[in-house]
């Protein structure tokens, strides 16, 4: 028979075995202690240890957050890129159908050359500078005011560019235009 001591020693150790037993052998499989264990991985810095479908997983705080940072910046300067493209590319053709219109040219025909090829405003600003602008017919001079054709009539008869027959003739037809 069992000293009483040594009785409660032994039930002691078979509870312990029945209680932490499965304890243990979560330990064996994945436990806390491992996840623990993990934070030398990682400079020291623990882990928060959550059981997830009865296995400890480690996480740290922070952690997953910097992939979807770097994604969004790369989205960010994408989207800036394209605002920036479309930017220039509306400036080109603007630039384009102006200098064409400037020149005489037709504005649709620049519109399709700045966008179809790489040096599309260049050959444009080219074409515009090498092409004389467009003559407008020159306003003819209008006759100067009756008063002064007069004045110069009465100064070239008084020089005797002309006689008097000539200088009463010019006379009526100027005072007749009026």
């Amino acid at each position: 028979m069992l000293r009483p001591g040594r009785a409660f020693s032994v039930t002691g150790v078979v509870l312990a075995l029945i209680v932490f037993g499965p304890a243990t052998a979560a330990h064996a499989r994945g436990g806390l202690q491992r996840c623990l264990d993990r934070a030398v991985n990682h400079g020291g810095v623990p882990p928060t240890c959550t059981k997830v479908n009865g296995t400890w997983v480690a996480s740290w705080p922070g952690e997953g957050a910097s992939g979807s940072g770097a994604t969004g910046a790369i989205v960010f300067l994408a989207v800036i890129g394209a605002l920036v493209g479309l930017g220039v590319l509306a400036w080109k053709v603007s630039t384009a159908r102006r200098l064409a219109s400037q020149s005489g040219m037709d504005p649709n025909l620049a519109t399709q050359m700045t966008l179809l090829t790489d040096d599309g405003l260049e050959s444009t600003y080219l074409a515009a500078n090498l092409r004389p602008a467009p003559q407008s017919a020159a306003p003819s001079p209008s006759p100067p005011p009756a008063a002064e054709r007069l004045t110069e009539l009465t100064a070239l008869l008084d020089r005797g560019m002309i006689t008097q027959a000539e200088y009463d003739e010019s006379r009526r037809a100027i005072i007749g235009s009026v």
